[in-house]
């Protein structure tokens, strides 16, 4: 009796897993990586890391050099700000001073100037009173050791007038002659007598003209 080829062929027995419902637990091995030392750098990467580090050092140093010389800079500028500050302050300091000084200076000056034109009527009269009185002075020592020599007075009215009035017990020795001029001359014998009168009126003229 002859058999078939196909009972020949064994037959694999599939086991039967149990199917996990969703809230099932199930115990499984969980494998942990192992820890591998790393791999030492080559000698290229060694060399590539002391290149970059030696940039990086470098570049470091560049940056805190520079900005050193850029702080001291700004020092300096500071510094040279602030004395133009001072130098130009005590420059404007001194035009202003001579500027106030020398407006001083005018205004003490045209005031001078305005106190002597309103004076100059009270100076012209103080002069001609001191100069009339130290003419009829010297009339007085004149002729008090010789009382009968005549005294020839000429000049003019006002100040012949004030003459008199200064040497009244002399009224009867002095002949008058009235002209008109400036100054008061007096003849005794061969002594004359005059006033400057004209001379400081020029004066006092001259001023008056400066002032304008």
């Amino acid at each position: 009796m002859s058999t078939s080829a196909a009972s020949h062929i064994p037959v694999l027995s599939v086991p039967k897993f149990k199917t996990f419902e969703a809230y099932d637990g199930a115990l499984a091995e969980v494998l942990e990586p192992t820890d591998m030392p790393p791999a030492e750098p080559s000698a290229e990467e060694r060399l590539q890391a002391e290149f970059e580090r030696g940039l990086t050092e470098g570049d470091d140093r560049m940056r805190a050099h520079y900005e050193a010389i850029l702080e001291e800079e700004r020092a300096n500028h500071t510094r040279l700000l602030e004395e133009e500050r001072v130098r130009f302050d005590m420059r404007e300091a001194a035009n202003v001073s001579a500027a106030i000084e020398g407006f001083v200076d005018i205004v003490e000056q045209r005031l001078s100037y305005s106190v002597a034109r309103l004076l100059q009527p009270f100076l012209k009269e103080r002069i001609v009173d001191q100069l009339v009185a130290a003419f009829a002075s010297n009339l007085r020592q004149l002729t008090e050791h010789d009382p009968d020599k005549i005294i020839r007075l000429r000049g003019p009215e006002t100040l012949v007038a004030r003459v008199l009035e200064q040497l009244p017990s002399f009224r009867d020795r002095i002949e008058v002659h009235k002209a008109d001029q400036v100054e008061l001359v007096a003849l005794f014998d061969e002594t004359t007598i005059e006033t400057r009168l004209g001379q400081w009126l020029a004066q006092v003229d001259m001023i008056e003209k400066e002032a304008d």
